[in-house]
């Protein structure tokens, strides 16, 4: 094959591209070895086809090469736009979370409790360390992102990645003070069941401990101390049970709290002189046959208590399965109302003479009748 039908070789440096028709019609010329006149032979052909080919192949790789000029220098690479749609995408899935925002005012706990949502979003998010500053800062407003503002470059030095637990360092040394948090911590100390339910003091345990860590840094003496908090009534249960599982504990005193509260349901409003009931809540127990009344519910009783013989404990008679009258202010003397027993008429008419109203001797029926008023 000639030197004209020899491919050019690829690289930096090319052949001008000439005109397919110059290359046709070059073909098409009489060559000095073939006689005029006689048609083109089957090499000519063949290597006129070889120049098109080569032709065609040039014109692509001068489209390729222009492409490539016109595209600046400075874009980004496909790795990097691809980083820049995985950080929108994490900033919009934060933002449907609904996270809170911080102003730097209001409870004392509120640093604390905006921490706690914000990691519980990072968690769900997997979110990296540098990824939790910025959406933490993000969620800053007035004083606080004021403050962060001035302080972000002390935090993180040109060049430091940034780190989530300098950050809350960082954040707890301004909106949580050491006195914020002794404050807590001698709440902690202080906090007992009361009138809470289990799972409200447990709650309440749980959130307070955060601020007094050392001391529940032993599970023992985490169980311990939940225990000495609970009602008497259900810690005299769980004491000789010598737990030491804070779990187990709990659990345990959740089915005591509510056996409890079976037992009363079962009692309904019926009185009960119990006293099992007065030896667990440490009292004396009352003397058989007697009730105390104390005098700020003496109203509050809705039926007298009788004793096997019919006689009402009240008033120490008989006067059937009714209210006792004598406690609505009745006369111990003749039942009527409107006067008491030492002003009763009918006394006044059994006195023997010479005896002034009021005496303290007392004769004929109303010799049985106790000396109390109720009114």
């Amino acid at each position: 094959m000639s030197a004209r039908g020899r491919r050019a070789p690829r690289g930096p440096r090319t052949r001008p591209v000439r005109p397919i028709g110059e290359i046709l019609e070059e073909e098409r010329a009489p060559r000095a070895a073939e006689p005029v006149g006689q048609e083109p032979t089957m090499a000519g052909i063949l290597q006129a086809l070889g120049a098109i080919g080569d032709l065609m192949g040039q014109q692509v790789r001068n489209q390729n090469a222009t492409a490539a000029a016109e595209v600046p220098q400075g874009n980004v690479p496909a790795g990097a736009a691809n980083v820049g749609h995985q950080a929108h995408k994490l900033v919009e899935q934060f933002l449907k979370l609904k996270p809170p925002k911080f102003s730097g005012s209001g409870d004392p706990e509120a640093p604390t409790s905006w921490i706690e949502e914000l990691e519980k979003a990072f968690a769900l998010l997997r979110c990296t360390e540098e990824d939790k500053v910025t959406l933490a800062v993000y969620q800053l407003q007035g004083n606080a992102s004021t403050w962060w503002r001035a302080s972000k470059d002390r935090v993180f030095p040109e060049g430091t990645v940034p780190a989530w637990n300098a950050f809350v360092e960082t954040f707890n040394g301004k909106y949580f003070s050491d006195t914020a948090r002794e404050q807590k911590m001698a709440e902690f100390l202080r906090l007992r069941q009361n009138q809470l339910s289990v799972d409200e003091y447990e709650a309440r345990f749980a959130e307070l401990s955060k601020y007094a860590p050392r001391m529940i840094e032993d599970p023992v003496d985490r169980a311990r101390r939940f225990r000495d908090g609970l009602k008497p009534e259900i810690k005299s249960v769980l004491v000789p049970l010598n737990l030491k599982d804070y779990d187990d504990l709990y659990e345990r005193a959740q089915m005591v709290e509510r056996d409890m509260a079976e037992r009363a349901a079962a009692t309904g409003s019926r009185f009960v002189p119990s006293h099992r009931r007065d030896i667990r809540q440490g009292k004396r127990p009352m003397p058989s046959g007697r009730h105390h009344i104390p005098p700020n519910r003496r109203g509050a009783i809705s039926k007298p208590m009788f004793r096997q013989d019919g006689e009402c404990h009240l008033c120490r008679q008989r006067h059937g399965p009714g209210p006792c009258p004598f406690r609505g202010g009745a006369c111990f003397g003749c039942g009527q109302f409107g006067h008491q027993v030492r002003d009763c008429p009918q006394r006044q008419r059994n006195r023997p003479q010479g005896e002034q109203p009021g005496g303290k001797r007392i004769t004929g029926s109303s010799e049985s009748v106790p000396s109390i008023e109720i009114g």
